[in-house]
């Protein structure tokens, strides 16, 4: 470790003399500086400390690489691939308008947003991070709904997957059912909460506002389908060969941020940033008597919630309380990982990704005080223990295994997203039973 400090010692001398040559011979000041020419000397010095970095870890950098491709091929891949390939399907074809327009009477008071937001709601929780912000991205592109709407969709239809939070963390890092079923109702619940209040709060205006085209009920969705259809005429070919090409472009961008978060989380512990960064908030926490070995974990999880999550299973001694409210926090949160790979989605468009940022810290500050008063209400008196079991589900999860099951989750959520709705629409039109709208 102290060969480790000496090195960074003088990567940061070095940097401080160059910034201060920089400024003399460009004879300008500090506060002169133009603020694009600024971010990138920045950007570049941080790339220059990444590389040499690498340079000097080969070996750790090498393993943290290759258990981000393991985790991407193993994991991601086949959970998200038959969501990707399958929305952009229902997106040329249609269908998307059809839901949206059955949908419109339920989405539309309480998220202010269009109905064809219910399914990128429901694709989000089946899928998990960043499904929700891909999907919303894609239909604001295509003018499907308006700035507005786009970024109020963002702020409940990024959500984490049940398989990552129950199977993956709860029994595969924790070894605690009830832990996974915690976290997964904080989590969906704080996400339609936070989506309702954002909804009340900046849904005022109405105007220019994407409203499903036609007359509601089935005969309205199907129109709104065909008039979708016609005018992207694109053949079924051409549009299934689309969707597989966009989806795997995606895919591989999600698949290099993974593997470069794995390396940089890593460099971070070798070189003992972590421990440097995290002192103060373990001292803040020890003088209000709670346990300072939350601060790394959570801090671990800021970055990617994977590796926040392990750590935070291999505190020993932490009560349960602690260990999901935590752990609602860093998922919530979703860490820097998944924004990066949110802001790359979200760049191709008119929103703001630092609204988004904005709303997954509400998110994650609402998950972690939903799963503390679920806790305390409910387990109160309950001694509840968590442990990191022997090899579990994230050991025995295969790529054609995750590939079948997501196929299956995303056939069964289309068919019922469209079968549902269609059903009601049927049973109001046969009985009678509806409200007309003045």
């Amino acid at each position: 470790m102290s060969n480790t400090r000496l090195l960074y010692i003088a990567l940061v001398s070095l940097v401080i003399v160059i910034t201060y040559f920089y400024i003399r011979l460009n004879d300008v000041k500090l506060i002169k500086t133009k603020k694009t020419e600024l971010s990138v000397y920045i950007s570049a010095l941080t790339v220059s400390l990444f590389v040499m970095s690498l340079v000097y870890y080969p070996e750790e950098c090498y393993r943290a690489a290759v258990d981000g491709v393991d985790t991407w091929v193993n994991v991601v891949l086949p959970a998200l691939l038959p969501f990707f390939i399958g929305a952009e399907l229902l997106i040329g074809l249609g269908v998307i308008d059809f839901i949206g327009t059955m949908l419109e009477p339920v989405m539309r008071p309480l998220f202010k947003t269009p109905g064809n937001s219910a399914f990128v709601f429901v694709m989000s929780i089946a899928s998990g991070y960043p499904v929700g912000v891909k999907l919303t991205c894609s239909l604001r592109e295509k003018g499907m709904c308006t700035w507005a709407e786009g970024q109020r969709m963002l702020t409940f239809c990024s959500t984490s997957g049940p398989l990552f939070m129950i199977g993956a963390v709860a029994i595969g890092m924790f070894g605690s059912r009830l832990a996974g079923t915690i976290i997964a109702i904080s989590h969906y619940l704080s996400a339609a909460i936070l989506g309702i209040i954002v909804g009340f709060l900046f849904g005022g205006s109405s105007k220019g506002e994407v409203r499903s085209p036609g007359t509601r009920g089935i005969r309205g969705a199907v129109n709104a389908m065909l008039a979708k259809r016609r005018l992207d005429g694109r053949p079924f070919g051409v549009l299934w060969g689309d969707a597989v090409r966009e989806s795997i472009n995606t895919l591989l961008i999600v698949g290099g941020f993974i593997i470069m978060f794995s390396v940089v989380i890593q460099l971070f512990s070798l070189t003992g940033a972590l421990q440097f960064v995290t002192g103060p908030f373990e001292r803040l926490l020890s003088g209000i008597s709670l346990p300072k070995t939350l601060v790394q974990p959570v801090f671990s999880g800021m970055l990617e919630i994977t590796i926040g999550s392990r750590l935070l299973s291999q505190v020993e001694a932490l009560p349960f309380v602690y260990v999901v409210s935590a752990a609602s926090l860093i998922i919530g949160w979703s860490g820097f990982s998944i924004h990066a790979q949110a802001v790359s989605f979200i760049s191709r468009t008119d929103l703001n990704p630092a609204l988004y940022m904005l709303s997954k810290l509400f998110h994650g500050i609402l998950c972690c005080l939903t799963s503390y008063l679920i806790c305390r209400v409910f387990l109160s008196g309950m001694p509840q223990d968590v442990f990191l079991p022997d090899p579990g589900v994230v050991s025995r999860y295969t790529f054609f295994r995750g590939l079948v099951v997501s196929t299956g989750t995303f056939l069964a959520l289309s068919a019922s997203m469209i079968a549902i709705p269609a059903f009601c629409m049927l049973f109001r039109t046969v009985t009678g039973f509806y409200i007309k709208e003045r």
